[in-house]
């Protein structure tokens, strides 16, 4: 319940900086989409409207929701290895910020008019599904093979791995078009924000939880166990 606890307020955190910053520049994007998409008839006001209080309801419960599920995932890494949580926390953050954001961000960067358009996904979210899926497979097995190995420095072998494998999977999978609808300087503000709070949700999570399991762990054997 430690990590869990954690990956909530990491949630809570990201979620604050969508509210204050990605929501705003949200709107003003929004603004330009509905002067276009609405007065060429391509979509319904109310629509477009009722598509947009969604977009502000996912901003709050998505990064919850992100939040709990690593909490999980260090969690459940954290019982195996039974010992470090502070390394093992920070860790797995790391590693699913880069293999689950990162990585898929690089290759896929947002897109307002996948957002807002509703004839501009063009394959965008599976495309964005599939990747962050093959990249998140690929750190997991990455890890699996080489810790197996019980050497002394395996991480930098499964690090060497896992980029090999992801330098195939970003020439495998195919680009995609970006629409010029949104000024640069507009979007690059609204990509950098939603970026600080996908870094400050894993790495919140893996340093309070780190803290946390660690400060049960030196409590005596089995209270990590019990308390995690």
């Amino acid at each position: 319940m430690l990590a869990i606890g954690a990956g909530m307020i990491g949630g809570a955190l990201m979620a604050g900086i969508n509210f204050a910053i990605v929501q705003v520049k949200q709107n003003q994007i929004a603004d330009l989409y509905s002067d276009e998409l609405v007065a060429q008839g391509i979509i319904d006001e109310d629509e477009f409207n009722l598509k947009l209080q969604m977009l502000q309801l996912q901003n709050i419960l998505l990064p919850i929701a992100i939040g709990i599920g690593g909490g999980v995932l260090v969690a459940v890494v954290y019982l195996r290895i039974g010992k470090g949580a502070f390394k093992v926390a920070l860790a797995v953050a790391a590693v699913a910020w880069v293999a689950l954001y990162a990585m898929p961000t690089a290759k896929y960067p947002a897109d307002p008019d996948t957002v807002f358009n509703p004839e501009g996904d063009g394959g965008y979210s599976i495309l964005y599904a599939g990747y962050a899926a093959a990249s998140g497979f690929a750190a997991l097995g990455s890890a699996l093979a080489f810790s197996k190995t019980h050497r002394r420095n395996w991480y930098f072998g499964a690090a060497g791995l896992y980029i090999g494998i992801l330098g195939a999977l970003y020439f495998a999978f195919p680009s995609v078009s970006v629409v010029e609808v949104v000024p640069q300087q507009l979007l690059n503000v609204w990509r950098s924000s939603m970026a600080a709070g996908m870094t400050a949700l894993w790495f919140s999570l893996g340093i309070i939880s780190g803290a946390l399991l660690e400060r049960e762990e030196k409590k005596g054997p089995g209270r990590e166990i019990s308390s995690t």
